[in-house]
Formats: C-alpha cells, sequence, structure tokens
C-alpha cells in the first residue's frame, strides 16, 4: 500500500479529517485503522464478549499475535501458528486434532488476520459518524458511531479513534433471539513492542 510506511504523523490523503460530525464510509474506515493499526511499535487489547475475557498482543515487525483466553492460548508468527489448551503444553496448531479443544483453537489461530488482529477491518460497513470525543490512554479520542449488517443481524458500533485512525477502544452490540449481546474491546497498551516469541 503506498505511503503506509511513511510516519503516522498525519493520516493519509484519503482519510478525512476526524471532527464532529465527520461522516465516513465503512469500506474507508477499515483501510485508514488498518494503516494506523499496524504503524505502531505493538499493543495490547483485553476484549470481553458475555462476560468472557480474552486478551490479545500485537507485535507488527514479526507479524505476530498471541491471544490468551479462559479456554486456550493462541499464538501465530507469520505462517506460524502453535496453540495450547487451558490444561496442555503449547503444541504446533492442528486443525484436524481429534482433541476438539485444539482443532477449535487451531481453526481460530488460522483466522487470525496479523494486518487486522482487533478484527476492526473485516466488519465494516455501513457509515460511521463522529458523534463526540473522549480520552483513552491518555490521548483525544474521537467517538465513531454507525451500524454494520451482516449475516441478517444489525450491529451498533461505536469506535474510540485518535486523530490518525489508531482504534483504541471498539464496542459492538447487537441482539439476537431478543439477547442482547455486547462485545468490547480495550487496548491496554499503545505503541509498545510486546515480546512475543514461538513457544517451541
Amino acid at each position: 500500500m503506498p505511503g503506509a510506511s511513511q510516519e503516522a504523523e498525519a493520516p493519509q490523503t484519503d482519510c478525512p479529517e476526524l471532527k464532529e460530525g465527520t461522516t465516513i464510509d465503512g469500506a474507508t474506515l477499515a483501510e485508514c485503522v488498518t494503516a494506523a493499526m499496524a504503524d505502531t511499535a505493538g499493543f495490547s487489547a483485553k476484549m470481553t464478549t458475555l462476560g468472557m475475557e480474552s486478551t490479545t498482543r500485537y507485535n507488527p515487525a514479526d507479524d505476530a499475535v498471541e491471544t490468551t483466553t479462559t479456554f486456550g492460548s493462541v499464538i501465530v508468527i507469520g505462517d506460524d501458528a502453535w496453540v495450547k489448551s487451558a490444561t496442555g503444553e503449547w503444541q504446533v496448531a492442528d486443525e484436524n486434532s481429534t482433541d476438539q479443544e485444539i482443532s477449535t483453537l487451531s481453526t481460530a489461530a488460522k483466522a487470525v488476520d496479523a494486518s487486522d488482529p482487533m478484527g476492526v477491518a473485516d466488519t465494516l460497513s455501513g457509515e460511521y459518524t463522529v458523534t463526540g470525543k473522549g480520552t483513552r490512554l491518555g490521548q483525544d479520542v474521537f467517538l465513531l458511531t454507525g451500524t454494520s449488517e451482516g449475516q441478517g443481524t444489525s450491529v451498533a458500533m461505536v469506535f474510540e479513534v485518535t486523530s490518525d485512525y489508531a482504534v483504541l477502544a471498539a464496542n459492538a452490540s447487537t441482539e439476537v433471539e431478543g439477547q442482547k449481546i455486547e462485545s468490547i474491546q480495550e487496548v491496554t497498551e499503545w505503541d509498545v513492542k510486546q515480546d512475543i516469541v514461538a513457544p517451541l
């Protein structure tokens, strides 16, 4: 992508300046966010869905992602992936494993996209509008609000985005058969190199 290697002092020219009332379509937002998230020394984020917590650490220099959940952990570095169940040892990812936990974790590992570790770019459709401002991790953020339609459900999204399009928090909520499902992602450490090493 041209210009992606430049310093993130200002967003790439096709990323509109964020200010109250600015509306941006999902495809453009996805592009701007992906470029900004890659242009960091690394970050760590916490995600909560249905009361279950997971932690993801990301190191873009090595295309490395580590995710830890209550039921297991995944490390992906480039094209290599390792998985570990909550009670087991690290092993090379194997989607065909007879161990259900290992095959599930291995499938999850394969789905990890190091260029979009928070899975933000995948989910964006529709339009997003800057509806307010706030602060997160000592940085000013813009609140981008919109609705993403997918697979017959609509998901209300709120992103907390810096002026150069780093997503420091995301909140997604939807209703499935009358039950509200909310997913919250929060960056806990931004632009700090994460030490992710191959476990084997």
